[in-house]
């Protein structure tokens, strides 16, 4: 088969409010509620009518953590680049998917950076256009993501982006068929409650509320711990959550994450010799799989990592919130860094190319998954957003992902309840009734997404726009919390 030609339409924009069931702390904010936004774009696709959908969280404090921007304005900037994205695609004319993206990447770009936001905001503009796009053309096609992907529907062409992936096609960079179970890496927050004996106050809605309740509960094997940039308190809480596994006799592997918490390499090498130091923590550095943007954002790409600082923190190290173009990965790679992390909110096809990128490194470099993707969360929430999401991870051949949305908040209340309902029937190998609710089905630490390989990209069940608030009728006060003002 050949690229199919697309043509954006007319978007249309709703927002569902999302209360989480308990704080979310990570970097400089603590998330109690947030504003799922779900984007409905009109499109053709070789003269078809359809429509494609794509959903996600309006962050706030992750693609802009200036401390001037407030969360507000934060969410703000978010839904005016959607918008702007959605009007740039309009206007483009008839074309493949990756001759489309390409135009799109680059004027919201610029439009961004000319508008002082910053590059990571002007991807999440992109990828919400560019996701309902993939679904659209899956839906008009009939086909899964891998199949558009085998059949070549996107037309995309790597090496017009990178000229080294010239002869290599996404399919040689991809596993033969998609996983269709994938591990839960559970992030553990920086204010969540370890063990039932501290100090927190308890929800008391049936699902797991301490770390150790989701280890012994949903056999979690696989960690997110978050670092703070303090030394001795990080010290502190990892001795405890060290504690935590050797108690219960957990096995475990895990992943850290600094969160751009840190200036200087060598300030975030300090705690690594601080953890490989201590005894009580030998055990857990060694289960310790990468370490995940250490460097603050501004600095992340300026320089070569240093090259002692990197052999005292003794693991690969990737980016993620420094993985604000297209590009980054690439002169990542030159610097130093090892991996970079998928992320849907970030694009799609980024993420394809960047696996390429991973793949004819690690061909160079004759050692296999040396250079590699990690699956990360920014708390997909269910359903369009977190199966998308999967989709594109198992499309990948990620066998772990971190998932926190099903954590901190409660399955998929903040859905209409004839949304949930219809996801339950349509996917009951990922989702299970539970304490009166739907929600994320978890055994032995995994979950199964077998049923989100159909046309489109994850989903059957079309989100209705109707039972979202429109923007202009929406504001940031219906959040209506203390900590995101």
């Amino acid at each position: 088969m050949s690229a199919l030609d697309v043509k954006p339409g007319e978007a249309r924009l709703g927002i569902s409010n999302a209360f989480a069931r308990m704080p979310f702390r990570f970097g400089v904010v603590t998330v109690e509620a947030a504003a799922s936004l779900t984007l409905e774009l009109a499109m053709t696709v070789n003269g078809k009518a359809v429509k494609g959908y794509s959903s996600d969280l309006l962050s706030y404090k992750w693609f802009d953590k200036r401390p001037e921007k407030s969360p507000a304005e934060n969410v703000s900037d978010l839904l005016w680049i959607v918008q702007r994205a959605t009007d740039i695609a309009r206007d483009l004319p008839a074309a493949s998917v990756f001759d489309l993206w390409r135009e799109l990447d680059a004027e919201v770009d610029r439009v961004a950076v000319a508008s002082g936001l910053n590059r990571l905001t002007a991807s999440f503009g992109t990828s919400m256009v560019e996701r309902a796009m993939l679904d659209g053309i899956g839906r008009a096609a009939g086909q899964s993501l891998p199949q558009m992907l085998a059949n070549d529907l996107l037309g995309l062409r790597p090496a017009d982006v990178f000229p080294e992936l010239a002869g290599m096609s996404v399919v040689d960079a991809l596993p033969a068929k998609p996983l269709t179970r994938l591990a839960l890496r559970h992030t553990i927050g920086m204010v969540d409650p370890l063990t039932a004996s501290d100090p927190f106050e308890p929800v008391e809605d049936g699902l797991p509320e301490t770390l150790e309740d989701y280890l012994r509960r949903d056999g979690i094997s696989y960690l997110k711990i978050k670092a703070g940039g303090n030394l001795e308190a990080d010290i502190a809480r990892l001795e405890a959550i060290a504690d935590v596994l050797a108690r219960g006799g957990f096995q475990v592997r895990a992943t850290l994450d600094g969160n751009e918490q840190y200036k200087r390499l060598e300030d975030f090498a300090a705690l690594m010799e601080a953890i490989r130091s201590r005894p009580s923590l030998e055990r857990l550095y060694r289960a310790i799989l990468f370490v995940e943007q250490p460097l603050d954002r501004a600095v992340a790409l300026k320089e070569i990592l240093d090259r002692s600082a990197l052999e005292a923190i003794g693991l690969p190290v990737l980016i993620d919130e420094a993985d604000g173009w297209t590009s980054a990965y690439r002169e990542a790679l030159d610097l130093g860094y090892r991996g970079v992390s998928h992320k849907n909110c970030k694009g799609v096809i980024r993420s394809l190319l960047n696996q390429m990128l991973a793949e004819t490194y690690n061909r160079k470099a004759g050692v296999p998954e040396s250079y590699f993707l990690s699956a990360e969360d920014l708390t997909c929430l269910p359903t369009v957003s977190l199966q998308a999401d999967l989709v594109v991870a198992a499309t990948l051949g990620i066998s772990h992902t971190e998932r926190n949305g099903h954590h901190y908040f409660r399955g998929l209340e903040h859905l209409p309840t004839n949304e949930a309902e219809a996801a339950l029937a349509a996917h009951p190998d990922l989702y299970e009734r539970s304490n009166g609710r739907v929600q994320l089905s978890i055994r032995d630490g995994s979950i199964s997404i077998g049923s989100l390989f159909q046309p489109g990209l994850g989903s059957s069940v079309l989100p209705d726009l109707d039972q979202r608030i429109a923007p202009e009728d929406w504001s940031f006060s219906m959040l209506k919390t203390d900590k995101t003002n």
